[in-house]
């Protein structure tokens, strides 16, 4: 497992993935970002929610039978330093980076021509769901 992958042995719930994909672990290049949002509180949150460019070889039945063909990650950042959020309109499409660095995950959403768009520290990213559905663009 690279470097790069490292973030799914430190998020709470590392199962849900590893259930979808025992082998290797999803790519962060190339999704499709649909949803950033910011929760105010006790502890500032920020909620993720983007589509995987690559479907699981051995999906779920249940998504085989439902002639599913994407998947949809939600992730919540807690304990969130919020540094720098500039998504531009369009596609939404561009490459997450997760580093776990010992103490907290340094994540980072980047588009091309734009560059770094949206910039967090949180002390630990919980995995709120996973699903899939039939994309018609796909």
């Amino acid at each position: 497992m690279d470097t790069a992958s490292m973030w799914i042995e430190h998020v709470l719930n590392p199962k849900i993935i590893t259930s979808i994909y025992p082998t290797e672990p999803p790519s962060l290049e190339q999704i499709q970002l649909s949803e950033v949002a910011i929760v105010c509180g006790g502890d500032l949150q920020c909620k993720l929610h983007f589509d995987l460019k690559d479907f699981p070889i051995n999906a779920p039945i249940k998504w085989a039978q439902r002639k599913c063909n994407t998947v949809q990650m939600s992730l919540n950042l807690t304990q969130t330093d919020l540094i720098r959020c500039a998504i531009p309109s369009g596609n939404g499409i561009g490459d997450l980076s997760i580093i776990y660095n010992g103490t907290r995950f340094q994540v980072t959403f980047t588009t091309q021509p734009q560059g770094v768009v949206f910039q967090a520290t949180a002390t630990w990213i919980h995995v709120d769901n996973i699903s899939a559905y039939q994309n018609e663009l796909r």
